[in-house]
This record gives C-alpha cells, structure tokens and sequence, in this order.
C-alpha cells in the first residue's frame, strides 16, 4: 500500500480522481480515500499544517495503514534564487531550521532513503532539483529571512511539513518520498504569489505519481 499526504485538498485531489475507490473515511477529523491506481492500492489523505500537525498525521496513518510507501507531494517556497514556481525539488536531505540545540550543527539532518521511486525519479527527471529542504513553524515573508535561512542551511526550499514527515517516517522505518512544487520565493510577495501559484501548480506533483502509479508498481 502506497499512503499518498497533502498539506491541503487539491494538492492529492489528483490521486483521487484517477483512483478506483473502495473506501472513504476519516481518521482525526481528516477524510481520506482508499482506492487502487494501475496495480498499486493507494490511501490519499490531507488536511494538517505545521510540524505537529504533520507528525501526530503521519504517525496515526501509518499506525492505521501499514503502508509500505509513504509520499508527501504539496508545495513550497524556494530558497535557492534559480527555482521558480512551479519547479519541481526533490527532498534528498530534510532540517528543521527553527529548532537549535547547542552543538547539534549537521547532526538534525536526516538523509532521505535511496528507495526504488527515488532512484526511477533521478534517472528519469534529472532536470528536476534534488536537494535539502528545511522546515519550521512559521511563513517566511522577508528576503531578509529567506537568505539568512538559505545562507546557515544551504537548502533548495522551505515549508512548515517535510522536516517532520521525514522524522516520523525515519523513526518507523519507513520507505518515503518527499516531491514539492515551488508555490512562492519566501519574500515580500509570498502571499499575493501563493494565492495566484497554488491553483497552477498545487496538483503538479501528485499528477506526476498518478503516471508513474498507472504504469509502474511502485509500492516499495
């Protein structure tokens, strides 16, 4: 089984729509959808933001499913100045970059697995970014945030979820796969470019893994 996360509806609407579904229903007030897509089965679920919520989520889904893969796919602010909306990054490396503890420089990081979808996203999308992506609790809008997190991270991109995704799905040896679209640039304009960015391009990698889901078995 294949546990498909968005931060936000549409952002798995994708997965929904191309799935057979045998099963609906909701687990801590969170609908989800069970279906099959080509020969995987599939559980798409959404509805948390910020660390916590991303947690508490992803730990009851894969204490209630059992999945053998778990995927975030939703969106994020770029840090690195070459990524515009809509690109695609690839989460090879995730930090939380609002949570310090003395001495701990390099020692939060954790490394994403070198998984089967993993290794098929590199051969097959090398012009896709792959890279570190950073969390915390808070919407960065400020260029002078933004480069001060850019500068002490060297990541690609920033959000409130992937750092915790990753940590949960690590602690219960969990196969995973981060993919985020670039919805804004973490600056002055972050909400007026969210607002205008979600609708075009929120759905951009779910619609990926539905394609490789309809012709590939992926539950690994």
């Amino acid at each position: 089984m294949i546990l498909a996360l968005g931060i936000f509806a549409p952002e798995v609407k994708p997965i929904i729509d191309q799935m057979l579904i045998i099963e609906s229903g909701e687990i801590l007030g969170r609908s989800y959808s069970r279906g099959v897509i080509g020969n995987n089965e599939v559980v798409a679920c959404s509805g948390f933001v910020g660390k916590v919520e991303t947690a508490f989520m992803t730990q009851k889904l894969i204490d209630h499913f059992r999945p053998r893969l778990v995927m975030l796919l939703s969106g994020a602010a770029a840090l690195d100045q070459s990524l515009k909306p809509g690109d695609l990054v690839i989460g090879t490396e995730f930090e939380e970059y609002d949570t310090v503890f003395p001495l701990s420089h390099g020692k939060m990081v954790i490394k994403a697995p070198d998984n089967l979808v993993m290794r098929f996203l590199k051969i097959y999308f090398k012009d896709w970014r792959f890279g570190k992506i950073v969390s915390g609790d808070g919407v960065v809008y400020s260029v002078e945030e933004r480069d001060k997190i850019a500068s002490s991270h060297r990541a690609l991109a920033l959000d409130m979820d992937s750092a915790a995704f990753a940590k949960m799905a690590n602690e219960n040896n969990q196969s995973y796969v981060v993919i985020k679209t670039i919805l804004d640039m973490a600056d002055e304009n972050t909400q007026s470019d969210f607002d205008r960015n979600f609708p075009l391009f929120c759905g951009k990698p779910a619609r990926l893994m539905v394609e490789m889901m309809k012709t590939h078995y992926i539950d690994r």
